[in-house]
This record gives C-alpha cells, sequence and structure tokens, in this order.
C-alpha cells in the first residue's frame, strides 16, 4: 500500500510518491535535521519478510555508500524497520532510457555520458562490488549534466538465499528481472556462472550501442528469443547512416564479445579507449584530419649538461611554430609532442596518439658554440625513415639551420612544393643570445614555481637587453607577471606595472602577432581584471592564430567567468583537440567545468591533468575544490596536502589548504593556517586572497567580506577572486554588502 503525504519514516516525512520499480517504491522526503530533501526507496515486501536478505541487502548498501563517488548515487541512510528503506540523494532530471525514447544520441554525446560512467564503474569494481543490472533505467541525467549509476551492487543483496544469478522465473518480463536484464546481461551471468567487473563492461557496450543506434544491440520476440541472441547470435551491425567513428564501433564490439577474455579487461582500460574519442567527437566539425600532418618530438640534449636542455627543447619548439606556419599542414601542439620526450617506443604508436602521419625527432650536441643538430623525418604508417641529415656548424648558424630543416620536410612531405622556395619563417630577433635566452626563459616559465617564473623573467630582461625590439620576449615577461600576480609571488601592484609595460610593448612592436594579444589578455584577466578587454585581445589572438591551444584554453576560461558556460566548454574542447596531452588544457577544461558548476566533469578533467602531471597545482586544487563540492573531503584534502608540500608551502598554496580543512568542517587545522598565515605575514608577502580562501571554507562571511575588501584595495584580480569563490557566489550576492563590491569587480559582467 502506497505509504501516504505527511507519514514520517524515522525521522524523514513522506512529501510525494516518485514511483516504483524492482528495488521498490520511491518517495520524495525532507530531512529535517539537515533541512534538504531526500529520496527513499521502501523496499519490496519479499526482502523485508527475509532476515537474511535484509541483512545482505543493508551490508551491501553500506559498502556502496562507503564508495563516496560522484558518478554512484550517493546512499545517505539504510533503515530495517518497518518497513526497511534506504535513503539516498535527490536527483532532478530524468533516466538514459527517457533521453534514448526521444531519439539516438550522436557519438560525441555517447561518449561523454560514458565516461563518467565508466569512472564509477571503476571506482566500485576497485572495491569488489559489481552492477550485475546495468541498463539506461539505471543510468540517471541530472538536469545540470551529471551522470549518476543508480541501484548499484543491490541486484544480489536482494535475491533469495542459495537463488542461481539466471533464475529469471521471478522475472516475467524484460524489464523487471532483479538480478539483471536480459538484452544487457553477459553470457555468462545468462548461465548462472561466476560474474566479475567484465560482466558490467558487456552491459556497457549493450547501453552504448542503444544509444549510438536508437536499437537494443540484442532483442527478441520472447524472453527466450532475446538470451539466444546474446548467447549464439553476432552482434548487429548499425546502419551506415550513423555517423559512428570506427574506433568508438570497435570499442563497442569488443565490449559485447561473447567470451570476458575478449573484452576490455577493466573499467579503467575502457575509460583509456574512451577518453581520446570524447576531445575529437567533441569538436566533430572541425576535425576533418590532413592528409598531411607532423609531430615534432623534443630534441635529445646529447651534451650531457642538463642545463643544454632548455635549447633542444627551444629548438623544437621552434620548428614546431615555423611549420605551424605553413597553410597546409597540421602540427601536433608542443606540450603534447613533449609527453613524449625520452621514450623510445614505437614510433607508430606516438603517431597514433598525437593523430599525425609523420614524426619528427632529433638531437642537439653542443660544445662551446659549436652544434651538432640530427633530424630525422618518420612515416608513421611504416616505420620508414623519410629523410634525416646532420648539422656541424656554429652557435650563430641556428637560424639557417631551423630553416634548412624545415625547408626539407616541406620538400619531403608535400611533392607539389618540391622546386618551390619555403618562404622563409619571419624572425622576432636576429641576435642569437636573445633568441637563447629568450628559449631559456620559455624553458623555466613552463616550470611555474616562484623560483621558476622569477628566472623566467630575468632572462626575458637580458633577451630584450640585447635586443630591445623583441616582442616575444616582452610577451613572455607579460604572461610570467600575471602569474606571479595570480598566486602571490609578488604584491599585484608590482605585477601590474611592469607586466602591463611589457604587453604594451610587445603590441608597439608587433600588433599582428598572437603571442602580443594573449600577453595583453593576460595582464587583462589576472593585472587589471578587465573582462571586455581580455576578451576583445583574446578574439583577437585567435582570429591571427586560430589553432593556439593556450589562447583557446584562456578564452574558454574567460567564457566561463562571464557565465556563458556552453561555449566556454566548446572553447575547452577545442584546447584539448588541438594540444590532448597538456595537462595546462585538461587543467583549463576542469575550471571551466567547476566554474560551471559541473564537479565531476571537473574532476575528471583534472584527473587526465594529474595523469600527466602528478604535482600539476592547478589540478590539485581545482580537483580537491570540486571534490569538496560534492562532500568528498578526505580525497580533496589529500590534493592540497600535497598541493601545499610540493608548493614550499607558499601562501596561496596554505590559503587553499586552508580551505579545504573549512570545507571539511576541520575548523581549528583551519584557524591554525590562518594563524600561521598572519604571523608570516611579518617577513614575507602574503596575498590577501590565501585569507579568503580559508574564510570561504569556514563559511566565516565577517572575515570574508573583510578578506575580499582587502583584495579589492591590494589590487587582487577580479576574475581571481571569480574563480576562488565560483560556488559561494549566488549565496554571497544576495547580501548587499558582497554584491556592491562584486559589481565592483565586474564579476559576472557581460563582455
Amino acid at each position: 500500500m502506497p505509504i501516504a503525504t505527511g507519514t514520517r519514516l524515522g525521522p524523514y516525512e513522506i512529501l510525494a510518491p516518485l514511483g516504483a520499480g524492482g528495488m521498490g517504491e520511491v518517495y520524495r522526503a525532507r530531512d529535517p535535521r539537515l533541512g534538504r530533501d531526500v529520496a527513499i526507496k521502501v523496499l519490496p515486501q519479499e526482502v523485508a519478510g527475509d532476515p537474511t536478505r535484509l541483512r545482505r541487502f543493508e551490508q551491501e548498501a553500506r559498502a556502496v555508500a562507503a564508495l563516496s563517488h560522484p558518478n554512484v548515487l550517493a546512499i545517505f541512510d539504510v533503515s530495517s524497520g518497518s518497513p526497511p528503506f534506504l535513503v539516498t540523494e535527490l536527483l532532478e532530471g530524468d533516466t538514459l532510457r527517457a533521453r534514448i525514447a526521444r531519439g539516438r544520441l550522436p557519438a560525441g554525446d555517447a561518449v561523454e555520458i560514458m565516461l563518467p560512467l565508466v569512472a564509477g564503474l571503476a571506482a566500485a569494481h576497485s572495491r569488489g562490488i559489481v552492477h550485475r543490472d546495468l541498463k539506461p533505467d539505471n543510468i540517471f541525467l541530472t538536469r545540470d549534466g551529471l551522470v549518476k549509476i543508480l541501484d548499484f551492487g543491490l541486484a544480489k543483496a536482494m535475491m533469495p538465499e542459495g537463488a542461481a544469478e539466471a533464475d529469471l522465473t521471478r522475472a516475467p518480463t524484460l524489464d523487471s528481472a532483479i538480478v539483471g536484464t536480459v538484452g544487457y546481461m553477459a553470457p555468462e551471468q545468462i548461465r548462472g556462472r561466476a560474474v566479475d567487473p567484465r560482466t558490467d563492461i558487456f552491459a556497457v557496450g549493450a547501453v552504448l550501442y542503444e544509444m549510438v543506434s536508437g536499437e537494443r544491440a540484442f532483442k527478441g520476440d520472447s524472453l527466450a528469443d532475446t538470451m539466444t541472441a546474446v548467447l549464439r547470435e553476432a552482434v548487429p551491425e548499425i546502419s551506415p547512416r550513423v555517423a559512428l567513428p570506427p574506433s568508438l564501433s570497435r570499442i563497442i564490439h569488443r565490449c559485447l564479445d561473447k567470451n570476458p577474455d575478449g573484452r576490455f579487461q577493466s573499467a579503467r582500460d575502457l575509460a583509456f579507449a574512451l577518453e581520446p574519442l570524447a576531445t575529437r567527437a567533441a569538436a566533430a566539425p572541425e576535425t576533418k584530419k590532413s592528409a598531411k600532418s607532423i609531430a615534432v618530438l623534443p630534441f635529445a640534449n646529447m651534451s650531457g649538461d642538463p642545463e643544454n636542455e632548455y635549447f633542444s627543447d627551444g629548438l623544437a619548439e621552434e620548428l614546431i611554430n615555423a611549420l605551424a606556419a605553413l597553410p597546409d599542414l597540421r602540427v601536433a601542439a608542443r606540450t603534447s609532442a613533449f609527453q613524449f620526450r625520452g621514450r623510445t617506443g614505437d614510433v607508430r604508436e606516438i603517431g597514433r596518439q598525437l593523430s599525425v602521419d609523420h614524426v619528427l625527432e632529433g638531437s642537439v650536441r653542443r660544445a662551446g658554440n659549436r652544434l651538432r643538430i640530427t633530424a630525422q623525418l618518420i612515416s608513421v604508417h611504416d616505420g620508414y625513415h623519410l629523410w634525416s641529415e646532420r648539422y656541424d656548424r656554429e652557435m650563430a648558424d641556428v637560424f639557417d639551420i631551423q630553416d634548412e630543416i624545415t625547408a626539407a620536410i616541406v620538400k619531403t612531405i608535400e611533392p607539389t612544393l618540391v622546386g618551390r622556395a619555403v618562404a622563409p619563417v619571419k624572425r622576432h630577433t636576429h641576435d642569437v643570445a636573445a633568441f637563447e635566452l629568450y628559449l631559456r626563459g620559455r624553458h623555466l616559465w613552463y616550470i611555474r614555481t616562484p623560483q621558476s617564473t622569477r628566472a623566467a623573467i630575468e632572462c626575458y630582461e637580458r633577451a630584450i637587453a640585447i635586443d630591445e625590439d623583441y616582442a616575444l620576449a616582452y610577451a613572455g615577461m607579460a604572461e610570467s607577471y600575471g602569474t606571479m600576480a595570480l598566486y602571490g609571488f609578488v604584491r599585484p601592484a608590482e605585477a601590474k606595472v611592469k607586466g602591463q609595460a611589457a604587453a604594451a610593448r610587445a603590441m608597439t612592436l608587433e600588433p599582428d602577432l598572437a603571442e602580443s594579444h594573449l600577453a595583453m589578455a593576460l595582464c587583462a584577466i589576472w593585472l587589471t581584471g578587465d573582462w571586455q578587454a581580455a576578451g576583445r585581445h583574446l578574439q583577437e589572438g585567435l582570429a591571427i592564430q586560430p589553432d593556439s591551444s593556450f589562447t583557446q584554453a584562456y578564452y574558454g576560461f574567460h567564457l566561463a567567468q562571464i557565465g556563458r558556460y556552453d561555449e566556454a566548454v566548446a572553447c575547452a574542447h577545442k584546447a584539448l583537440t588541438l594540444d590532448a596531452l597538456a595537462p595546462f588544457m585538461h587543467a583549463c577544461a576542469s575550471v571551466v567545468s567547476y566554474a560551471a558548476g559541473r564537479y565531476e566533469e571537473a574532476v575528471r578533467h583534472g584527473d587526465r591533468a594529474l595523469e600527466l602531471h602528478p604535482d600539476f597545482a592547478m589540478a590539485l586544487y581545482l580537483t580537491a575544490f570540486s571534490l569538496c563540492q560534492l562532500g568528498r573531503f578526505d580525497a580533496a584534502i589529500e590534493r592540497l596536502e600535497r598541493l601545499a608540500a610540493v608548493g614550499g608551502r607558499h601562501p596561496i598554496f596554505v590559503g587553499l589548504l586552508g580551505y579545504g580543512y573549512g570545507a571539511a568542517g576541520r575548523r581549528d587545522e583551519a584557524m591554525a593556517l590562518s594563524d600561521e598565515l598572519n604571523r608570516r605575514r611579518a617577513s614575507e608577502y602574503v596575498i590577501p586572497s590565501a585569507f579568503l580562501l580559508i574564510c570561504a571554507g569556514l563559511g566565516d562571511r565577517d572575515r570574508l567580506y573583510d578578506a575580499l575588501i582587502e583584495c579589492v584595495q591590494e589590487g587582487v584580480s577580479g576574475p581571481a577572486v571569480v574563480l576562488w569563490l565560483s560556488p559561494h557566489l549566488p549565496a554571497l550576492n544576495a547580501e548587499p554588502r558582497f554584491a556592491e563590491v562584486f559589481s565592483s569587480l565586474g564579476c559576472g559582467s557581460p563582455e
């Protein structure tokens, strides 16, 4: 009998019925203790009347609750009272079944749903929990774009003691089976054999097939016919009218292999196969592959002196820039190509991961002013060397060497250019010493520590002392001062004066240089908080160089900060398409998702950045902040403590850790960090953002307001404040005193 509105189950008040299914009746309820609405599932009578099954159900529910994963429905409570019930988070949205009923999904949308789903599976499998009944009905798409797996691991707990897993006599229809649903159940599950994570992988394949085709992979006129199709029949080919990437088709068929050994052996393996499709599918209209493409790998430093690595890296980077200027050649981005530094694996695999046809690799041996540079061009299709050369020259000849290598490559991979001179690459300086210092500065800037950033600025200053018209050096200096201001490595006022002057000088010297516009944009973002100027310069930079992954990423960040989230996501995906193996690009995608309140997505992108660079500061604090919003405080604090350690307990990193302690309710530890920063003010600069973060985590609005005013007075940029406080802005803006300050910063203002 349905439970009437107003009835109390324990402390929970029933508000309204939501539906019924194999797991029992579901109601919306109110938890007055925490002031939140929840979902309550009242268990079926056959479970309630069997003490053994009820005990096993409670044990399984607690095991699932311990997962605490953003893509698994959160379980808050379980009760064995009369009636027994389960309390979960309340979701707003619809099931994947309802979404498929409206029409099949584009491949890119299907992959974007599958990635977080597979992440939830991986977390559960790592704890020995198998779902056993994964199907579109048990996958929920929330209104804010999240993916949740429902009823995880509870199917087996509801089976009678000793029942065979293939016992379907209690399930007269396909969609009411308790231990599995025919059409999504793996062959071993139908046969009553042991199941493991690969059983869920089969169900993933069936769901993915249905998402992209609009049809079930296995179906028949009766239950027996459908079972026979699963056990005996090949997977039907998807209609050629469906625009399905061949690689996704292969993934689906591998998931649906009859033999568990033929499937992906873990959810993590499946995620690894799907991940490249996410960025490519998201930018499908722009991913038409050029017939001519190349990746320039970092040149090996053969000099024996690690200090010379910046030069070999810089030489490769300059070749990337030179080749990227050719209109008919697609060049892999620097950061992605440089992920293969020092690897001796099959060049064909490198080409596959970077999606290029050719790879250029080489080495640099330097002794004083003498250089020996070797370079070789390799076809990734067969591994054959197409061209190779050795150059024994003086350092003064480095520009000529670059031109010769570029011309040789073009003549090799573009037969129509044979006999034609390759247009010379524009030189931003003709002084080799200045060029060498610029390369060293870029190398240091990529590291992004206080020490390396200061050292980068020194290199740029020395380059400018040699060539006062070196626009790239000025642009690099401006970018570095933006980094210094954001993290409080220097006072914002000092960074503002020097950074703006450097960016303005770059613009005066080379107004048509994309790097000049990026420098102006970063100064507007981090030094002046001029939202409109930032957007304008980013757009102009993209007009000059549309394939600049850095400019695309920063434009996505800018759009997210002014509330244009869909456009921001598109830019973030474009940046990932251009530079898919760059930690910074994945971190920027995490920023966009975090600003939009899509915390699971933010964690996924940030985790990918950390796979590529385990100590990447930006990814550490962004994933930690998102985990805090998801209530996963232990995992968040673990990352923030690591960040504070690898960051040498710099004040901003201490403040970030204080935010995590405060959000987790560890007030004493948060206050101890605030006291530490107050003591340190006597001997070093402590950016007020550090206190702002701790107060935000503690929820101390009065102290937060004081810290915010200090940020404004100190010149901390508005976009930085918005980034730190994104989840708290709606509530804070409801107070006039905060709204006035945020308005003065231009937060959320349209472009």
